[in-house]
């Protein structure tokens, strides 16, 4: 018994904390996994706004920068029919998931890009075009939208991300009207995004990979653009990947397309001839040459203080010798002038200059004058040799990777300082020739000629076969919807 009196009573237990503390670690272990996949979705999901400045937070993306076109990332071109072949058959959430991806791939830089990218090419029309504020998704710049002249359905945004002095000069180069030439290889407008209105209708947002500058061809006025990584880096402008795309909206996207059919209205009405048609404004692209930095030439104080420390070294004593060998050399003798005969005087007989004065009698006719076509070399091998009519079947799908001659009968019906406009015979003689209808010989040739080459004048003609044809350089769809075929005078060797 006095065993038992001796044991300590045992207090009974109220329980353990294993339970509670299994609770905690299985919350820990759900955070712990939560916050995994969240980093896993914010580095591999840029495009978001909220992600993209988290990522800027920790300096973990870069921003968009310059490519070279040598160094652009591989793609491939399209042209308005492609365009509204490929994206205008998605629905809504494969075209939600093409944007993410089309803005994903621009603002990683292309690096982890698995496919190859969408190069807008064509020609197209400004419609208008807009300054950038701090409010949209370049917030320094301006932006224009275009329109393919025989795809109504489909535009174009072009965005022009430039230094904030530069936005005025924009806004007055790209105007309501003028034309712009994306061509194969040369021009790297990046697709970024795809919208689809209510009427069926594409826009297609493009921005420059290479920031170059951009001029009128004919015309006063140039602007360069800068890469967002520049703008960052000299004024501290970066993305606002909020305001979201595209940038021109309702109701102002509405507004600028009826002012744009009202303008083609008009200008249609005045347009009569081939060389309105070449008189058009365009927008071409070119290579702003960097100014390299200007070294002083007077001296410099360090080079002052060092001299003033440093003994001055002894002057070379100069050589009487060479000295008197070099006055001693013999100057080259000019030659001597040998006058030209002077230049005949030839006066003009009486009423020579009056228009509508009758001729002289006497006076012998001028022969005519008969164009000279320059040495050209024959066609390489595989080279094809296409009519008017077989070329401008390949209107908007012409590829300039596989050359082609321009052979026929032309007449030319307007000269503009190297640009020369022709049509075909059979399409002068024909009244009902229809210039927009492809595999027609109605279409339109605008001829490039090298300096040097003979300009014909207006309402010569000739004959160009297949060695001495034109070289074409693509197959558009112009002013008015009508077939122009772009090709270039070939020189001899």
């Amino acid at each position: 018994m006095a065993l038992l009196q001796d044991e300590t009573p045992v207090r009974h237990s109220t329980g353990n904390g294993f339970f509670i503390w299994s609770v905690v670690l299985l919350l820990m272990t759900g955070m712990c996994f939560a916050s995994w996949i969240g980093s896993f979705y914010v580095v591999s999901h840029p495009e978001n706004p909220k992600c993209y400045r988290i990522l800027k937070k920790f300096k973990r993306v870069d921003p968009p920068k310059r490519f070279p076109v040598t160094e652009a990332p591989k793609g491939e071109f399209l042209v308005a029919s492609k365009l509204l072949e490929r994206y205008g058959k998605l629905g809504k959430l494969e075209l939600a998931n093409e944007n993410a991806l089309l803005m994903r791939n621009y603002v990683t830089n292309f690096r982890e890009s698995g496919r190859r990218v969408p190069y807008v090419a064509g020609r197209f029309q400004m419609v208008q075009s807009f300054a950038l504020g701090l409010g949209d998704c370049f917030p320094s710049g301006a932006v224009a939208v275009a329109q393919v002249e025989s795809l109504p359905q489909v535009l174009v945004e072009f965005v022009f991300p430039a230094a904030p002095e530069n936005v005025a000069t924009i806004c007055e180069t790209v105007t309501m009207g003028t034309d712009i030439s994306l061509q194969r290889s040369h021009d790297l407008w990046a697709l970024v995004h795809v919208e689809r209105h209510a009427g069926g209708r594409m826009q297609f947002t493009v921005l420059p990979l290479p920031y170059s500058g951009w001029q009128l061809k004919r015309g006063q006025g140039s602007f360069t653009l800068r890469s967002p990584e520049e703008l960052l880096r000299d004024y501290g402008i970066d993305l606002n990947l909020a305001a979201g795309l595209p940038i021109v909206r309702d109701p102002r996207l509405s507004t600028a397309l009826a002012e744009h059919r009202e303008f083609r209205r008009k200008a249609n009405a005045r347009t009569g001839d081939d060389e309105a048609a070449l008189m058009g404004p365009e927008l071409v692209r070119y290579e702003p040459v960097v100014a390299e930095p200007i070294e002083s030439t007077g001296p410099n104080p360090r080079d002052i203080a060092n001299a003033a420390v440093r003994p001055s070294a002894p002057k070379p004593t100069p050589n009487p010798n060479a000295r008197r060998a070099q006055m001693a050399r013999p100057l080259p003798t000019p030659a001597p002038a040998v006058p030209l005969p002077p230049r005949p005087i030839v006066r003009a007989k009486p009423g020579a200059g009056i228009i509508g004065a009758q001729p002289s009698a006497t006076a012998t006719p001028a022969p005519p004058t008969v164009l000279q076509v320059p040495a050209i070399p024959a066609p390489q091998a595989g080279t094809r040799v296409l009519s008017t009519a077989e070329a401008s079947g390949l209107v908007d799908r012409y590829a300039a990777g596989e050359p082609a001659m321009l052979g026929g009968d032309f007449v030319v019906t307007g000269v503009l300082g190297r640009r020369v406009a022709l049509r075909t015979r059979e399409s002068l003689r024909d009244p009902g020739a229809d210039p927009t209808c492809p595999g027609t010989s109605a279409a339109l040739i605008v001829v490039e000629y090298p300096a040097g080459a003979a300009i014909p004048e207006k309402d010569a003609t000739f004959n160009r076969d297949g060695a001495r044809g034109f070289l074409i350089r693509d197959v558009i769809r112009g002013r008015n919807g009508q077939i122009t075929i772009v090709t270039n005078e070939r020189t001899g060797d």
